[in-house]
């Protein structure tokens, strides 16, 4: 499992949006300004089908939310914000900074630590990340605890992501950063407002989610791996053709029982199409919003100087 986590950049607006202390590679967290507009109002129930770090569903007014992710540590992570108190996440977080001796940069600056701007503070954190990782792989049970550490760990990681192995160990290398105010902020504000959201969390294949009790009135929201990208989430085939289609054939059922969506992806990107997904929308007579995504901190971007993506919004209303 693979999932990128950048904990410094927030949505990039006019507006106010609640941002996740999550926001995950390919977030849509600073085009919302784009994509809300699109939505429909008086939603009853929205589904956030791949949630991702939760941008999207936590900026949508309805009666009823459903965020559903196949990250189980992910949606894991997720209902343990939402059922601890804010303050004692952070407590617990800063006992185990001080237990381990990691870095404050909220206090000191990279040169105390004896770092700059490119190692930041790896360096000093390294053997002390080292040992907070083998704690999390070795600890025995999945309780609030467990995922402290792993969002300390996140904190404290690469590119501040989230990587397990085919053991299940998270194997990340440290990262340049620490928990720094800025991010403190930013987990409060969310977790304060998740608790307000009447919502629930799901951890599914989106083949096996149960849309039957859905109204016309509920609204899903796809935001899948792009199929012609190579963003980590998508490496290895870890997104295929036929997962793409029967992702495709859900949303047209959808819009048979009058149920509408809309869908994020891709229609071009590096001189790729995708033909399949241009068809579908062609056959349907879907509508397609041409949207701008500054895709400059992404990976699947590093090989390119611009990006050259043609992103989209694909409705059924």
């Amino acid at each position: 499992l693979f999932f990128l986590f950048d904990l410094c950049t927030g949505p990039k607006n006019r507006g106010y949006y609640i941002a996740s202390p999550l926001n995950y590679i390919g977030g849509k967290a600073r085009i919302l300004d784009q994509l809300l507009p699109y939505f429909p109002s008086d939603i009853d129930i929205f589904v956030d089908l791949f949630c991702g770090g939760c941008n999207v569903g936590m900026n949508v007014k309805s009666k009823y939310t459903i965020y559903n992710d196949t990250s189980k540590p992910l949606i894991g992570l997720l209902k343990a914000f939402r059922r601890m108190r804010s303050e004692t996440i952070i407590k617990r977080i800063n006992l185990l900074i001080d237990e381990f001796g990691f870095s404050r940069t909220r206090d000191h600056n990279f040169a105390y630590y004896g770092g700059g701007a490119n190692l930041g503070v790896s360096v000093y954190n390294r053997k002390k990340y080292l040992s907070l990782r083998n704690m999390f792989n070795t600890y025995p049970k999945k309780d609030n605890q467990y995922y402290i550490i792993l969002y300390t760990l996140i904190l404290f990681g690469f590119n501040n992501q989230i990587r397990f192995n085919e053991k299940g160990e998270f194997n990340l290398p440290v990262g340049k950063r620490d928990f720094n105010k800025t991010i403190e902020a930013k987990l409060i504000n969310f977790i304060d407002n998740l608790k307000k959201q009447n919502c629930v969390f799901l951890s599914k294949d989106f083949r096996k989610f149960n849309f039957k009790e859905l109204t016309e009135r509920s609204f899903v929201y796809c935001d899948p791996p792009y199929l012609i990208t190579t963003a980590t989430y998508n490496e290895k085939d870890g997104w295929t053709e036929k997962d793409e289609m029967d992702l495709l054939n859900i949303l047209d059922n959808l819009s048979k029982n009058n149920i509408k969506f809309a869908l994020s992806n891709v229609l071009k990107h590096e001189g790729k199409e995708n033909q399949s997904l241009i068809r579908w929308i062609e056959r349907n007579n879907y509508n397609v919003h041409k949207l701008f995504m500054d895709y400059h901190y992404s990976n699947y971007q590093k090989k390119s100087k611009k990006a050259d993506s043609e992103e989209v919004l694909i409705t059924n209303y």
